[in-house]
């Protein structure tokens, strides 16, 4: 589903039997650190939204917001549940920089449409061996966290979106290695000398 003009959907997990666990992994283009420092070069920010039932569109416009205004990088995984935000973070962000992020995204849930939005701040190591930030969470964030690579990578080749459609198995077949000698050859005895010719 796509849910945002500026977050590109990278996988939606869907619920399970009880109707519970449903998550999307989002990412986006961040040019901040962890720790909101100007990187200086385009990264790709992968992270993690936890629904409670259907998904509440209203988090992702929250999102875009913070998005706009810098504050996102050291997000890992977002849960709304009871008018509460639970804003999982980057475990190294700290000091000035993390006052001033508790402060930006508090004033950011704030202005939730058509509501008003507490916010609980639990560092990506709490969430994975805790019991704080409500039920779904409890049950869910653990696996969430450690089974998916959430943070801020550089963007190489590999992460071109149609790479899988480009590898040689899919050009050329299976025998792909055997066309590729085979081209190789022919273009090494297509190179031809001519003595009267200058290079």
């Amino acid at each position: 589903m796509i849910y945002s003009r500026l977050l590109y959907t990278e996988h939606e997990h869907p619920h399970n039997e009880n109707g519970e666990g449903a998550y999307t992994i989002f990412s986006t283009q961040q040019t901040l650190d962890k720790n909101l420092n100007l990187i200086g070069e385009v990264y790709i920010q992968t992270f993690a939204v936890l629904w409670k039932g259907h998904p509440d569109t209203r988090l992702v416009e929250l999102i875009e917001q913070s998005i706009i205004i810098g504050q996102l990088s050291p997000v890992k995984l977002l849960h709304v549940s009871s008018a509460v935000l639970t804003v999982v973070y980057d475990t190294e962000l700290a000091g000035k920089k993390y006052e001033n992020f508790k402060m930006m995204w508090e004033r950011i849930a704030a202005g939730v449409m058509y509501g008003c939005w507490g916010v609980r701040f639990i560092s990506e190591i709490e969430a994975s061996f805790s019991f704080e930030g409500g039920r779904l969470l409890k049950i869910y964030a653990r696996d969430i966290l450690n089974n998916n690579n959430l943070g801020i990578t550089s963007f190489t080749t590999e992460l071109f979106l149609l790479n899988d459609n480009w590898q040689p198995k899919k050009i050329f077949g299976q025998d792909y290695l055997e066309v590729a000698s085979s081209l190789e050859k022919f273009r090494d005895d297509s190179i031809i000398f001519y003595d009267d010719v200058d290079f």
